[in-house]
């Protein structure tokens, strides 16, 4: 006679298989023999202290430009020896390029002063500033999206890189003040390519059978997690779609402060999707039903503790607002245990059709 297995021996052994294709896809893109990046040599410390000089009047009245500014940028290694490169600075972004006090930053450095200094050609980073002149609200908001990444790549190797960065930054024209706020770098698409051994595709309209399964149910239930609507597949937004070998897409997602997880001010409802409040979770992935993320849910229940460790000894944010970020993860958590009340709020279409036949 075979024996029945619970639903917990189900779950476990499901989020190991889960976990082993992860790894497995992790060790087939591994790239032998990596060269050490700028991303590289400041991830060595949990927070880098960089200084950045550049005509931040200029950058900051024109916001909308797409040209360089050249400047420095300089940093301590974990030694305290300072390093100084050449950087060209623009704004980028285009929400919050508009909506920011201070704009998130493109740098890019000089591929052969990198490669004179033994770092790869890989030249450019991603800043994610403090967006808001008030430095608590500014702060706050930091924090939180920068968790958030963490939380990701905690989950899954398919994740831009962050480090956290105490930012000096120098006005060059004279006009501006010197300043030293929070901030964190984001890996470049190149660098991830490189990292993971793919090739970002930048196509668009792609269905589900283009997908590879784990990682866009991943994706997709961590945004829901999280409360984010701020995202979308086949319009490529806010993510990329990597692909390794001949293998099927893998979305790798970023920019998260229109996520409840963050609760930036300025995030608002996606009312095409019915959304009320951006607190609301909204499920958008391709996914048509509890059962097919099963082994999902299991993967993020045994991830549980991992994920509230990383909120609760990050010493960046205040008790409160860790709390805060807590008491939200505990709804999705609360949602999972109860098979029901998840099909109900992840497929509410579904659910409705259901209960009142289809409509033909």
């Amino acid at each position: 006679m075979i024996a029945r297995l619970s639903k917990t021996t189900m779950a476990f052994y499901a989020a190991i298989l889960l976990y082993s294709l992860v790894c497995q896809t992790s060790v087939s893109a591994s790239t032998p023999d990596f060269t050490n990046s700028i991303l590289d040599v400041l991830n060595r410390q949990e927070v880098v202290k960089i200084t950045i000089t550049a005509d931040f009047d200029s950058l900051i009245g024109h916001r909308n430009t797409e040209e360089y500014l050249e400047g420095g940028f300089s940093f301590q290694d974990e030694e305290g020896v300072k390093h100084s490169y050449g950087v060209k600075v623009k704004p980028r972004g285009k929400f919050r390029r508009r909506t920011c006090d201070f704009p998130p930053l493109k740098l890019k450095f000089s591929k052969k002063e990198l490669e004179e200094n033994g770092l790869s050609h890989m030249n450019e980073l991603k800043l994610v500033t403090h967006c808001l002149d008030d430095k608590v609200q500014g702060n706050s908001l930091l924090m939180r999206e920068y968790l958030v990444y963490k939380m990701y790549n905690e989950l899954t190797p398919m994740s831009f890189r962050v480090q956290l960065a105490k930012i000096t930054y120098v006005d060059s024209s004279g006009k501006g003040k010197k300043m030293t706020r929070w901030g964190f770098l984001i890996e470049d698409v190149e660098e991830l390519e490189f990292r993971r051994g793919g090739q970002v595709c930048e196509c668009m309209g792609q269905q589900k059978d283009a997908l590879q399964p784990t990682h866009e149910r991943m994706a997709s239930v961590f945004q829901f997690m999280i409360g984010n609507t701020d995202w979308n597949v086949q319009m490529t937004r806010n993510l990329k779609l990597l692909r390794i070998g001949d293998e099927k897409l893998i979305p790798v997602p970023y920019d998260f402060d229109f996520s409840a997880l963050v609760g930036a001010p300025y995030a608002r409802p996606n009312v095409d999707l019915g959304q009320l409040s951006v607190n609301q979770r909204v499920f958008m992935g391709y996914s048509d039903s509890t059962e097919e993320v099963y082994s999902t849910i299991s993967y993020f229940k045994s991830k549980k503790s991992t994920l509230y460790q990383l909120i609760l000894k990050f010493k960046y944010l205040n008790e409160d607002t860790r709390e805060e970020m807590i008491n939200y993860l505990d709804e999705f958590y609360q949602l999972v245990e109860d098979p029901v009340k998840l099909e109900e709020s992840m497929f509410p279409r579904k659910t409705v059709i259901e209960e009142v036949g289809e409509i033909r």
